[in-house]
């Protein structure tokens, strides 16, 4: 870009940064798991459906679940574009980037406090049946043997009282910990998620990816949560679900990468409210690959689809409720120089700004063992951290 910019990080800067977000038609925000990266862009000067014909230094989006079409909304169905600024924080440091706007600190000071609205909310719609649907689900794994798992999905649907600003969400995110923090913006449409989830990364030719598969909830005191974490662990239902993506990986990544390393057990991710099995994976990247080729070929892993892909993709597309969207969905961005980040767009919302709606999204892996009931459990679970977005910051009643 055209104008650089880098200073020391001011006390006001973040506070102005989060307050534009409500400025631009289109914005994205994405901020790393362990807190130390912030980006964000902000405007489109290239904006497309699809990342191949854009060119820029960086571009921000996501892909859609699925090519099942959304109606009613632009953003679900996937959204790119090369941002009008760009701006990164990290290490006390705030980096500016532009073609266009010059001076950063005048175009920060043009973000002032604004009266934000109390935004209560009030539960609408839900899956109630979704128990009795992931028992026939389960019946039809045990019956067919080429099933073997499938991620079914649920919706929660909120009415809000007021216009819910991306500011206010960016605030309210800080509560989710071991988790990056996403939002994608377009007109009034807003996607956030506080998934504990990367697709991949790479940077400088190095990829780093991850089986996240396999959730108990936490405890709550100290004994009981090492005794659940135990649990998991030793668990021979989530193991194999968490295999089934570990082995997902390694076969896609063979051909693209060299120097492909993976740990021989999970360990355990854990965040706010539940604790995941994790495996992380590493390898080099081929020079002839992008990092869209990798997002392409791992989308949609076994944690998030199924095994085998197709049937369980199917499935998902026949009896699901509606379709997902952005929901288990890659969203990031990537560089000019071939880097960049996707995670997938779990224990996320999808906000309507001008209807005043919020949907919620969760899903379990379901296989032949599961218990339909201790499923819906676990996906309430994975609605919490969306909820208390809602409840915390938006005065929920």
């Amino acid at each position: 870009m055209k104008y650089h910019f880098s200073r020391d990080l001011r006390d006001s800067d973040r506070k102005q940064l989060y307050r534009a977000l409500d400025f631009f038609n289109i914005a994205a925000y994405f901020k790393t798991v362990d807190g130390q990266k912030e980006l964000f862009g902000f405007g489109a000067q290239q904006k497309a459906d699809m990342p191949n014909t854009l060119n820029g230094n960086i571009v921000f989006g996501g892909y859609p679940f699925d090519q099942q079409v959304i109606k009613s909304s632009n953003l679900m169905n996937g959204i790119w574009f090369v941002p009008i600024v760009f701006v990164k924080i990290t290490q006390k440091i705030v980096i500016f980037e532009s073609d266009t706007v010059a001076d950063f600190n005048k175009w920060l000071t043009k973000f002032q406090a604004i009266s934000l609205p109390k935004v209560a909310s009030y539960a609408i719609t839900s899956e109630l049946d979704w128990t009795s649907r992931t028992q026939r689900l389960i019946n039809t794994i045990d019956k067919n043997e080429k099933l073997k798992k499938v991620v079914f999905g649920r919706q929660h649907r909120y009415a809000l009282s007021d216009k819910l600003l991306a500011q206010t969400l960016v605030h309210g995110l800080i509560t989710q910990k071991n988790t990056y923090h996403v939002i994608l913006k377009y007109q009034n449409e807003l996607f956030v998620s506080a998934t504990p989830e990367r697709l991949v990364q790479v940077t400088n030719g190095q990829v780093q990816t991850a089986a996240v598969a396999g959730t108990i909830r936490r405890g709550t005191t100290q004994a009981e949560d090492k005794l659940l974490g135990d649990t998991l662990l030793n668990s021979h239902k989530n193991q194999q679900e968490h295999q089934y993506v570990v082995n997902n990986i390694y076969q896609k990544l063979q051909n693209m990468t060299t120097n492909l390393k993976l740990p021989s057990r999970p360990i355990l991710l854990q965040n706010r409210q539940v604790q995941h099995l994790y495996t992380p994976i590493s390898a080099s990247l081929i020079k002839k690959y992008t990092v869209l080729n990798i997002v392409n070929a791992l989308h949609p892993t076994p944690a998030l689809g199924g095994v085998p892909q197709e049937q369980a993709l199917n499935y998902i597309k026949a009896h699901e409720r509606s379709p997902r969207g952005l929901f288990a969905a890659p969203i990031g961005y990537y560089t000019s120089n071939n880097s960049g980040e996707f995670v997938v767009g779990i224990r996320s919302m999808y906000i309507n700004q001008s209807a005043h709606m919020a949907t919620l999204f969760a899903g379990a892996g379901i296989v032949a063992d599961s218990d339909a009931t201790q499923e819906c459990q676990e996906t309430n679970l994975k609605f919490e951290p969306m909820r208390q977005l809602l409840k915390g910051d938006v005065n929920d009643n």
